[in-house]
């Protein structure tokens, strides 16, 4: 399992880019790219990483730190699992390969 700065520094990369393409399209996505980057903020203050919040208590500890809705949990999720980022028996336990 990659170290919990790891994740947490790969997620939070990954919204402040998405942030930025988000900025790019223009004053629609202002709320949205916002949403992204206190994502981005909040992953980098935590003191534990994504993967053992998830693996611990799912969507619903995700969904506890601040500025991490429904949606952006589900994105978490599904980076934890694309990238392989998950524990082998928390993987199998979630259906992933």
């Amino acid at each position: 399992m990659a170290t919990a700065g790891s994740v947490n520094e790969r997620i939070a990369q990954q919204f402040y880019q998405k942030a930025g393409v988000l900025q790019e399209r223009g004053d629609r996505f202002q709320f949205r790219a916002l949403s992204y980057v206190r994502a981005a903020r909040a992953i980098e203050q935590l003191d534990r990483g994504l993967d053992e919040i998830y693996e611990r208590s799912w969507l619903a500890g995700l969904q506890k730190i601040k500025g991490i809705g429904n949606r952006l949990a589900h994105e978490i999720e599904r980076e934890l699992k694309r990238n392989g980022l998950l524990s082998g028996a928390n993987r199998r336990q979630r259906g992933v390969n």
